[in-house]
Order: structure tokens, then sequence, then C-alpha cells
């Protein structure tokens, strides 16, 4: 019997799933027949999949230290959806991130983030004498 917790929201073609996680068609072809792919559904002779079963497979590639952060059913947003629920600019969160003020992850070159660890991350309390990245970064002259 299939797990029914993640079978909700629109079925995704596997084009759709590739282009959601940032791969290749192939790349995300080769990773199910070698028993890595994120979980799938056939449907006649072809492979579906929710967006709820990718999160939780990109989740445990990527960040298996941060998975319990996010909610089992929360999808992972881009980098413009994360800038609206933030109600910043894009340039804002893609520098945020690369400082390491938000936690984010990349896949196949494209920012993605769960708002529930970004929304605990800018609300835990700030270490006044915290180093910042950048000032980490410099190089110190004698």
């Amino acid at each position: 019997m299939p797990d029914t917790h993640a079978m909700t929201g629109p079925v995704l073609t596997s084009k759709a799933a590739a282009e959601y996680c940032g791969m290749a068609v192939q790349t995300l072809y080769n990773l199910i027949s070698q028993g890595a792919g994120p979980k799938h559904y056939k449907q006649g002779s072809r492979s579906v999949f929710y967006a709820a079963d990718l999160d939780d497979w990109n989740r445990a590639r990527l960040h298996p230290v941060q998975a319990g952060h996010a909610t089992s059913h929360e999808c992972a947003v881009d980098l413009a959806d994360m800038a609206r629920i933030l109600g910043v600019s894009t340039d804002t969160v893609y520098r945020m991130v690369r400082t390491g003020d938000i936690p984010g992850f990349k896949v196949g070159g494209v920012w993605r983030f769960f708002p529930s660890e970004v929304r605990a991350h800018l609300n835990r309390p700030k270490d006044p004498w915290a180093q910042s990245a950048r000032s980490r970064a410099r190089k110190r002259v004698a």
C-alpha cells in the first residue's frame, strides 16, 4: 500500500520534477535506476512525482543536519518566493544567503529555502560578540 501522507497536490511529470530539483531529466532517471532517487509512482508507463516527496528527498540528500527544523510537508521555495515572504528584494536575499545570515541550499544552481528554517534562524537571538563572516574573511595586515 503506498504512503498516502505525501500524495497530495499536483502530480509532476519527470520533466517537471527534474526542473523542480534543478537537474537534468536524465540525471533524475539515473538516480532512480540506482535506487538513490526520490519517491515516484507509476502512472501507466510514466513515472510521476509529488512536490512533498521531492522536498523530503532534497532535504535528506542535501542537509540532513537541518532536516529536523523544517516541517515534513513544507515545500522549498526559490529565491524570488523567499524575497516575497521576507518583503525584501531578491538581491538582498542573495546577499543574506551568501553571507550566512539565512540558511539555504543550492540544487542545480538554483537557491532553495525552507521558510520555517529561515524564520527560525532570523528569530534566534544574536550574539552581540559574534564576529561577522565578512570580518572573519578579511586578511589582517601586520
